[in-house]
């Protein structure tokens, strides 16, 4: 079995809609930072004894997309025989943690590698983002910067993961899938909120501005940036019809208890995606300290610490916490969702 794992990863200038003509194409540009830690693991192994492929989520949940997804991609991969597929993550997944994209981002090079022949980065970005738009950011490590371009979007990291060591805290207020995906989600806005065209409209401002913050490492001006860009995005999704409301009662706490931090002098900021969980950024130093602030908000389960991480990697075997994950799992037929 071919063994591949990816990261998830941080929007800091939003991706929330996609343009006219399929394959998950962005409607807008987005810059994103790839999570360290925050990790799916999928398994490919090549079955002479099936007759279709079969996928297997673990723990268990409906897989239709992503069985879909592997019989299209592995034989435009020469891959001819059907192929096992097993994936699991080591943080909630379809809770709003972009866990799809290290989902497609993992499957998508575990196929590759699989394949009779090598495929680029950028080549298997482009499969990866098939599956999840944001799932093309997670081929690179570090900071990453994903545009539409001509007839086809373009990714490629602007900074190494060595570039910056941020801290990235997650407070995680809700661990159960979310009721409306991203992809609803997404299509929902763009054709009924009202603020979507302005949301598009903000987009290349923040793009450029967040951009030169990063290459200064200046948080102070990168920070805001995240902050209005997410609420922005939240704040059209709001305005949909009808209204899509991610947030926990814990959601807006802990965006309250950020500003809290800033105002006793911690360099602390926050980013949502579609979900209840808050991402804080805030310099190394000062992870201990925010780490335990966001403990302390009422409706906060647990504080996931990341960095800056990597891109993927094809393994041999799978690494310790994916073997405890899979040892306990179920039958042929499980399944998970991914959201």
């Amino acid at each position: 079995m071919v063994w591949a794992t990816a990261n998830s990863n941080l929007a800091l200038v939003k991706y929330w809609g996609k343009a006219p003509g399929g394959r998950n194409r962005a409607a807008s540009a987005s810059l994103s930072v790839t999570l360290d830690g925050l990790t799916t693991i999928a398994g490919v192994e090549e079955r002479s004894d099936l007759e279709t492929d079969r996928v297997e989520w673990v723990p268990p949940g409906p897989t239709q997309a992503v069985t879909e997804y592997v019989a299209t991609v592995r034989r435009e991969l020469g891959i001819e025989r059907p192929v096992s597929v097993v994936l699991t993550s080591n943080f909630p997944v379809a809770a709003g943690l972009a866990s799809s994209a290290s989902a497609y981002a993992s499957l998508a090079s575990a196929l590759a590698a699989a394949a009779p022949n090598r495929l680029a980065t950028t080549e298997i970005a482009a499969l990866a983002r098939r599956g999840s738009g944001s799932a093309c950011r997670s081929l690179f490590g570090g900071f990453v910067e994903w545009r539409p371009d001509g007839g086809d979007d373009a990714v490629h990291q602007v900074a190494a993961q060595e570039h910056w060591a941020l801290a990235i805290l997650v407070a995680v207020t809700r661990e159960v899938p979310k009721s409306v995906g991203s992809r609803e989600g997404m299509k929902r806005t763009a054709a009924t909120s009202p603020y979507y065209e302005a949301w598009l409209s903000t987009s290349t401002a923040d793009l450029e501005a967040a951009r030169a913050a990063l290459a200064a490492r200046d948080l102070g001006t990168l920070g805001p940036i995240a902050e209005r860009n997410a609420l922005r995005m939240h704040a059209a999704a709001i305005a949909a019809d009808p209204p899509l409301l991610y947030w926990e009662p814990a959601t807006i706490a802990v965006m309250q208890e950020v500003a809290r931090l800033r105002a006793r002098g911690v360099g602390a900021f926050f980013s949502i995606d579609a979900g209840p969980q808050v991402k804080v950024l805030c310099e190394s130093a000062d992870a201990d300290r925010v780490a335990a602030a966001l403990a302390a908000v009422p409706g906060v389960t647990r504080v996931l610490r990341s960095r800056p991480g990597g891109g993927p990697e094809v393994l041999d075997r799978p690494p310790a916490w994916a073997t405890a994950a899979l040892s306990g799992r179920g039958g042929e037929d499980s399944r998970r969702a991914v959201g």
